[in-house]
């Protein structure tokens, strides 16, 4: 049976800034629930989010995380690069008003190291994620001139401004991206555009002024279970209606995973998914799916 729905499950491994984030051990041990949830419960498909950011340029290609990316990949997921510019840096540094994404010369080094450091391991990025759900013309195409054709930054409804997020025009499921219409559909004859597949949305508006993912999107985080599963049946009532497959997104945090009322929502709406329409894949496989191979 042809799946309604391919979703992403979408890792985003920043430490939390709040607590302990120098701490590996601590890390570690929530990527390692992270990576046996998602192993029991979507078959080890998925991208995980690889942050570079100014206080962390370094850290995550290091040891002990070297071997946790392997490991992953092994399993049958992607590894995204997350650029983490504005709120991973001392506070001395934190711009008043802005973002750091708007300055492309800088995004383009950031990316560029980025990609480098992870081939120096022996693994490449099949994806790319912003904070923040930002995405600039600028951006999108260093993150093609560096071999990455994968963009999870979508986020269909969203519309922050001051952090560069604009996705009011975006598709509902997956897409290949204009290199001229930031969050449009690339027009038919565009050579090798960006593919983008978006966090899944209910359709409905935000009560958060359209800045944040909440519980109109399929977020683990700040949602709750109940709000979840009300997203997916109208991701998978609308395969039903457009007559095709959609293809999308779950955004989770691991920062979160020592507490048990996360990882057990996160489990319990995997689970949910799969049995109502819906595989789990990683983005490289979505890609394929979506361009006609199998």
């Amino acid at each position: 049976m042809t799946s309604k729905v391919l979703f992403v499950v979408n890792v985003d491994g920043d430490p939390d800034p709040e607590t302990t984030p120098p701490d590996n051990p601590a890390v570690m041990l929530k990527y390692a629930i992270m990576k046996r949830i998602v192993d029991d419960h979507a078959g080890g498909k998925g991208s995980f989010c690889v942050q570079t950011s100014p206080m962390y340029r370094r850290r995550f290609f290091e040891s002990p995380f070297i071997d946790f990316w392997h490991e992953w990949v092994k399993g049958g997921g992607d590894l995204a690069l997350h650029p983490e510019e504005d709120l991973y840096c001392r506070p001395e540094e934190r711009l008043p008003m802005g973002t750091y994404y708007e300055d492309g010369e800088r995004m383009g080094e950031v990316i560029a190291d980025g990609v480098a450091s992870l081939a120096g391991l022996g693994l490449t990025f099949a994806a790319y994620k912003n904070g923040y759900q930002a995405q600039t013309l600028a951006m999108a195409r260093h993150i093609k001139a560096a071999g990455i054709g994968i963009d999870l930054s979508c986020a269909p409804g969203l519309f922050w401004p001051e952090k560069l997020a604009d996705w009011r025009m975006a598709p509902l499921t997956a897409f290949h991206m204009s290199s001229d219409r930031l969050g449009e559909p690339a027009s038919p004859d565009e050579a090798d555009p960006l593919f983008a597949i978006p966090v899944g949305w209910s359709g409905l508006p935000s009560d958060t002024a359209n800045r944040l993912l909440n519980t109109q999107y399929l977020v683990n985080e700040f949602s709750n279970y109940e709000a979840i599963t009300a997203v997916w049946d109208a991701v998978a009532r609308r395969a039903d209606e457009e007559g095709r497959t959609q293809i999308v997104s779950f955004l989770c945090h691991t920062y979160t995973m020592a507490e048990t009322v996360y990882s057990d929502r996160l489990k319990r709406s995997l689970d949910y998914m799969v049995r109502n329409g819906g595989e789990a894949v990683s983005p490289s496989e979505a890609r394929r799916r979506f361009e006609g191979g199998r």
